[in-house]
């Protein structure tokens, strides 16, 4: 029977690995047609609304692509009969290389992106990198999307008795709570998605055993709060410390994966339009 269960699941990663390839494959054909047209719009001519429909094509590609990678990561996790193995990374490195995609972020969506780190130098936690990339991403892309131009989204560090307590605040939309104009505003900011971001950061953080909460911000807005225990020295089970020291161009290989990821989320972003538009 054990063995019926093994082969059953074999079977369907093999599967989801096939619906996967199509997808993708699919997503790429449309992609480089799109890409063709322009070009072929840029020689000929065409009126607004033929570029338009090409652009909407685009869009909705890249809407498509971004909700199929969330759900077959959130399958992957949820599949997985043991959590990853964590090691010592540097959160605060991990933040920078976040943050230093500031520019274009305020040049796209004119919104600025703050650090905090309170005066820390440095803060060693337990974590699976890619774990703790894909909820940083998301947090800052929530945050993003709640945000208005002219916003702030201010990332804070912070160290607490138990442990280290991330922030990632806007000061945009909001929750949805039980305000009629609230919730409308909400739901504007994030039209189009899949709701999943959510999700997977919450996933990924029981994958770590840290904890996220969110609540309304001080003043306005949203604010995220991921709780992670301190790091005492002992990183896997047996007792053992993995030492090891990444080189230059490690560093510059994960800040261009982290830059290509954020470019990825960010055409995906609704446009902004007015917020007493009504839907």
């Amino acid at each position: 029977m054990e063995q019926q269960r093994t082969e059953m699941r074999s079977i369907t990663a093999e599967q989801q690995k096939r619906v996967e390839e199509v997808c993708f494959r699919s997503l790429a054909l449309i992609g480089r047609n799109c890409e063709y047209l322009e070009q072929h719009f840029d020689r000929t001519g065409a009126d607004e609304s033929t570029r338009q429909a090409v652009a909407d094509i685009n869009t909705a590609a890249m809407q498509l692509d971004r909700t199929l990678s969330e759900a077959i990561t959130l399958l992957e996790f949820l599949h997985e009969e043991a959590k990853p193995q964590l090691y010592p990374i540097d959160l605060c490195e991990l933040l920078q290389q976040v943050s230093a995609q500031s520019d274009m972020i305020r040049a796209q969506l004119g919104v600025d992106i703050r650090l905090d780190y309170g005066g820390c130098t440095a803060c060693c936690v337990m974590a699976d990198r890619r774990d703790a990339e894909l909820l940083c991403l998301h947090l800052l892309s929530n945050a993003l999307r709640a945000s208005r131009e002219g916003g702030c989204v201010c990332i804070a560090l912070r160290r607490t008795e138990s442990g280290w307590q991330l922030t990632v605040t806007d000061d945009g939309c909001g929750l949805p709570g039980e305000d009629v104009q609230a919730a409308l505003e909400n739901r504007r900011s994030f039209l189009g998605g899949a709701q999943l971001g959510l999700l997977l950061c919450r996933e990924c953080c029981r994958r770590m055993d840290w904890s996220l909460q969110l609540e309304p911000a001080p003043a306005k807005g949203t604010r995220a709060v991921v709780s992670i225990p301190l790091y005492t020295g002992e990183s896997c089970p047996d007792g053992t410390v993995e030492l090891r020291t990444d080189s230059e161009t490690e560093r510059e290989q994960r800040k261009y994966h982290l830059r290509a990821m954020l470019v990825r989320e960010m055409r995906t972003m609704p446009e902004r339009g007015d917020p007493d538009e009504e839907l």
